[in-house]
């Protein structure tokens, strides 16, 4: 069974990203709090420390989950592995800009270009959409090749639904504010991706 072969072939990798999807988990949920409910510099500093952190972690739950879907279909687990890869670099590197801005502020007379799409991840493009996109096709190759509880693998497909509809509110409103923001966002950082998260590395730690 592939599901048995993986965890013979590196059981300490599949352990390592157990613990970092727990960390994830942990992670994201702090980050929907500093960023929604918190005012001040943890509200500043935490959020985009704790979102280059999260990105660096994911690519290893990613990796292993990877090893445990691909047999179902390859391709489509080869394709969500990079594009998975490339959302979580995309949130460490937006992380690390976001972080540096409140470490370093530019030179009061730079231009002002906060309103502007950020270059390096415009309107959550890797964080959110690509990262979406690869949540949801892992998952769905979770249903498909009973490696892990099929419960997890429509919480997977809920949680990039969500996070799809968020790159979306960001791309077509850039408003805070905005319900189709506010609700995807809430529902994905506080409910959907720690439990997927949580879920996915107590899987991952239970490989043998």
């Amino acid at each position: 069974m592939a599901t048995a072969s993986i965890a013979k072939s590196s059981p300490a990798f599949l352990r390592f990203a157990g613990v970092c999807g727990i960390i994830t988990a942990i992670s994201s949920l702090l980050y929907a709090v500093f960023f929604l409910l918190v005012k001040g510099s943890a509200h500043d500093l935490l959020p985009p420390l704790l979102l280059a952190v999260g990105g660096l972690l994911a690519s290893a739950v990613l990796t292993a989950l990877y090893g445990l879907v691909r047999d179902a279909d390859p391709l489509f687990a080869l394709w969500a592995l990079a594009l998975g890869l490339l959302g979580q670099l995309g949130a460490l590197i937006h992380g690390v800009h976001d972080l540096a801005l409140v470490l370093i502020p530019a030179p009061a007379n730079a231009p002002d270009l906060s309103g502007l799409p950020s270059q390096l991840d415009p309107r959550g493009l890797l964080a959110f959409g690509l990262t979406g996109v690869s949540t949801f096709i892992l998952s769905w190759l979770v249903l498909r090749s009973g490696a892990l509880p099929r419960g997890l693998g429509y919480l997977g497909c809920v949680l990039g639904v969500l996070l799809i509809a968020l790159f979306l509110g960001n791309l077509f409103t850039n408003d805070p504010a905005s319900l189709f923001i506010l609700v995807p966002g809430g529902l994905a950082s506080l409910i959907a991706n720690p439990a997927w998260l949580l879920w996915l590395g107590v899987m991952l730690l239970r490989q043998r």
